[in-house]
């Protein structure tokens, strides 16, 4: 599955690869919720993320910036690991008019979250 993984670098900032998610890969979870941010709320300025979490796209097209201002887009699908709590942080904007429907799913603290960088 295509994912994205937001990390923090060594010098503080948040970054991210692209990758995937290992196939049949079990991760241990704390718990998952879900939420839908209607099209008006258009966005979240910069924050790094509050835990360690995959975040699934069920509808909606997002466009996240790290610190650097490099940014990618994820659509419904599209798997975003977000491991940067240390770091300045990301900031997203909802493209498009619908909605933006996730699920999150916490993970364990120091669970392998089976991601794959591409080659």
């Amino acid at each position: 599955m295509k994912a994205y993984r937001l990390f923090t670098t060594t010098d503080g900032a948040s970054a991210f690869q692209k990758g995937q998610v290992k196939n049949w890969n079990q991760v241990q979870a704390e718990y998952f919720f879900f939420q839908e941010d209607p099209p008006e709320r258009r966005g979240f300025d910069w924050h790094p993320a509050p835990r360690a979490q995959y975040v699934i796209t069920l509808r909606g097209t997002i466009e996240f910036t790290v610190s650097n201002g490099t940014s990618f887009i994820m659509k419904p699908g599209d798997v975003l690991i977000a491991q940067d709590m240390a770091s300045t942080g990301h900031k997203w904007r909802m493209l498009g008019e619908d909605s933006w429907a996730r699920t999150y799913i916490v993970l364990k603290d120091g669970e392998n979250d089976g991601f794959e960088p591409e080659a």
